[in-house]
């Protein structure tokens, strides 16, 4: 896809450019006839639509609206959406503030469906901010297509930071898997309490260091080293992939553009 710069390269390869250049290539895939096809359809519901209803039955909105969270793939679960969506955030024990995954509750506060009626969502500030999350996360998910983890880096360093205590990493699916493959905890972890589990978490990393960017910087690279090691593993790496993957773990500024440029155009072929 257009716009991605990572194109099958080992994941801490890509990770280089996107750091080099990722803002541009944001840019540039933003621009896409597609992608600005489907943030026109999402607007044009917004605009025709009466009733919160409408929208909850627009496939096409809220494919948009959920994307903008990180939920599409909840794109089928209708009632729950509706229930989540409608709830009255200032009771506690409403559906959206009790489920686990926050995200539910963020697009809830985004929409203020229950509070609101369509009003809010129809302000063009509410809507261009679901645009930009919604764009965000297309881009990143593209990046993830071609090279496995780069979607969860990206995610990782723009919503760590607000993690200030175990329970809202372990609570944060993407927070949760970087930082248990990063410091080798087994899925199986999962069985024990979440007391225990946090508990493991605080003795394998201080929290409070999320907060320092060179910190999560070396976290990230240590996260997509993994994944490489796993793709080359399964896949059987070639001496290319092996070499551009030493060069870019060295720490010592290998400049790859050129090398980046010709398996780019090798891969579109």
């Amino acid at each position: 896809m257009s716009g991605s710069i990572s194109s099958g390269l080992p994941a801490l390869v890509a990770w280089r450019q996107l750091e080099k250049n990722g803002d541009a290539q944001q840019a540039r895939f933003s621009k896409q006839a597609t992608v600005q096809q489907k943030v026109a359809a999402a607007e044009n519901a917004v605009k025709n639509a009466k009733t919160v209803d409408e929208l909850l039955n627009n496939r096409r909105f809220m494919e948009f609206a959920l994307s903008a969270y990180g939920l599409e793939s909840e794109i089928d679960k209708k009632g729950l959406l509706a229930r989540v969506l409608k709830s009255n955030l200032l009771d506690d024990q409403s559906l959206a503030n009790r489920m686990n995954d926050e995200r539910y509750r963020d697009m809830a506060k985004a929409l203020q469906f229950q509070a609101l009626g369509i009003t809010n969502v129809k302000t063009p500030a509410v809507f261009e901010s679901l645009k930009a999350r919604y764009l965000k996360n297309e881009f990143e998910k593209a990046q993830g297509q071609q090279s496995p983890g780069l979607r969860e880096a990206l995610y990782f360093r723009e919503n760590i930071k607000n993690a200030k205590n175990p329970y809202a990493i372990l609570g944060d699916r993407t927070l949760r898997e970087v930082v248990t493959k990063t410091l080798d905890i087994p899925r199986e972890v999962a069985i024990q309490s979440v007391e225990s589990q946090a508990g493991l978490l605080t003795r394998k990393v201080d929290i409070a260091k999320f907060q320092d960017k060179g910190f999560v910087d070396k976290f990230i690279q240590r996260y997509l080293n993994k994944i490489d090691q796993e793709t080359s593993k399964s896949s059987g790496a070639t001496s290319l992939y092996s070499g551009l993957l030493q060069g870019a773990s060295s720490g010592y500024g290998v400049d790859l553009t050129g090398i980046l440029e010709v398996l780019q155009g090798s891969a579109r072929r």
